[in-house]
């Protein structure tokens, strides 16, 4: 069974909630632009899924309401034909949005005639894979959902949520209101509501090294509910000074890292529900996956795969919270020193991308590319020195990568429960363990192909995949 979700730019959340729910009590209605996600095979039920994400939002005006009331709303569809015609071309679909301002909290019969003929309408003008989303606003702030995939079906919308500043679940599937016990502590800090958001998350590693490995931990001892993990390496000796439970053995039988972690967290007994992928997150079989998640940790240190999460929170509005270590041993008037710099960025509308903020960089992300797919050629290259050599490795300390882990986690919480206050989100913190001080570097302001780019924002499924070509 095709199971559905949508996700909300707080901005357009407020903007819908203003224009359908007015002093005057009447019903009012607006058009909304979709940008739609296709799952064949949801990781964690196996079923399809289908996402909807909003674009824009174009109130129906005055000259177009036929009649309107506390009670009911009608108004001509003359631009409703045209902006399928527009869908068509640009590759979006057009929803609708109303209001119940003094109830019924739940879709009308009448509501359920005249949103069938929008989808039939729809059908016959852009085709049978034509949707149409419905969304409901009621006068207590309760929303619903549903999408007509055909005239005569309407699936509901098991979530919805919003991205960008703070997110919040406005409409939720039903869960459990018992507080598990081994969650009693956490809920006494951080309340019941956060522990039930967080065994509803559907949230991705990308990456179970240094950083990730800790990660891994903390979100299956905070009670998170799915986990998608994702990484093709394997244990090596040199990584046990910051796996957390890997061992020998797992070195010297190569085990992978992700059924390393996947196999501590089912240790813990906790609930969580866990998939690995032994891909590249580039890889096709990845895609269903990355696309189903609600939140995405990148603790990935290549640039070429920090570049596919940077396009997939604009693309797609899942969050993601980027993570970076540097370390570096010099000499200083015959002194060895430690640097240590740890990064926590998070990607989503509204916020500077890793590009901008000069974390990711596109000619670098190239030549991993081409070493990925074309390695006779990358050796060519560099051999020719066209492409730089594979670098030294890197000094790591595992209470530093657990540092960023948990700073990372700490800006999930604050997102999902603000307790530093509604003012407190940091979309980009470093960290300079050497000098005990947080710093907030700014970001280029020279406009963006990704994140300056509305247009791309919530767009969802596009071809080529998150508009890479190559």
């Amino acid at each position: 069974m095709t199971s559905a979700d949508l996700s909300f730019q707080e901005k357009h959340l407020r903007l819908l909630e203003a224009e359908l729910i007015r002093p005057d009590g009447a019903e009012h209605a607006a058009y909304v632009i979709f940008g739609v996600t296709r799952i064949h095979r949801d990781p964690f039920t196996t079923g399809p899924r289908i996402r909807v994400s909003v674009k824009d939002i174009l109130p129906v005006e005055l000259d177009e309401i036929i009649s309107s009331d506390h009670q009911h709303i009608s108004w001509r569809t003359d631009r409703f034909v045209s902006l399928l015609a527009q869908a068509e071309r640009e590759g979006f679909q057009v929803g609708i949005a109303h209001s119940h301002p003094q109830g019924p909290k739940h879709f009308s019969p009448q509501d359920d005639r005249n949103e069938a003929e929008l989808s039939r309408l729809a059908q016959n003008r852009n085709g049978e894979k034509a949707i149409m989303p419905s969304l409901l606003f009621c006068g207590d702030g309760t929303v619903l959902g549903r999408i007509w995939t055909t005239p005569n079906e309407a699936i509901p919308l098991a979530t919805i949520r919003t991205v960008s500043s703070n997110w919040r679940f406005i409409h939720r599937k039903e869960i459990s209101e018992d507080d598990e016990p081994a969650f009693a502590r956490q809920s006494l800090a951080l309340g019941a509501a956060f522990n039930r958001t967080v065994r509803e998350l559907r949230i991705g590693v990308v990456g179970a090294g240094g950083t990730g490995s800790p990660l891994i931990q903390q979100l299956g001892r905070m009670g998170a509910g799915c986990l998608a993990i994702f990484d093709p390496d394997i244990v090596e000796t040199s990584n046990l000074n910051r796996l957390y439970g890997a061992t020998y053995e797992d070195a010297a039988v190569g085990r992978k890292k992700v059924e390393v972690a996947k196999r501590e967290i089912e240790r813990m007994g906790l609930g969580t529900q866990v998939v690995t992928f032994e891909s590249w997150i580039g890889a096709e079989e990845c895609r269903d996956a990355l696309r189903s998640l609600d939140l995405i940790f990148g603790c990935t240190d290549d640039h070429e795969g920090r570049g596919l999460l940077n396009r997939l929170a604009y693309y797609y509005l899942i969050p993601v919270i980027d993570v970076g270590l540097a370390l570096r041993v010099s000499e200083r008037h015959g002194e060895t020193l430690l640097e240590a710099d740890g990064r926590v960025t998070v990607l989503e509308p509204g916020a500077s991308c890793l590009i901008c903020r000069r974390v990711v960089n596109p000619a670098i992300a190239a030549e991993e590319a081409l070493k990925r797919t074309d390695p006779p050629e990358y050796h060519r290259r560099k051999a020719e020195a066209y492409v730089r050599g594979e670098r030294n490795p890197a000094p790591a300390v595992v209470s530093f990568t657990t540092s960023v882990a948990t700073m990372a986690v700490e800006e999930m919480i604050q997102r999902l429960q603000q307790f530093r206050g509604t003012t407190g989100n940091v979309a980009n913190r470093v960290r300079k363990f050497t000098h005990l001080e947080d710093f907030r570097p700014g970001a280029s302001p020279e406009r963006c192909r990704v994140c300056a780019n509305f247009r791309i924002h919530g767009a969802g499924d596009v071809e080529p995949f998150l508009g890479r070509v190559g």
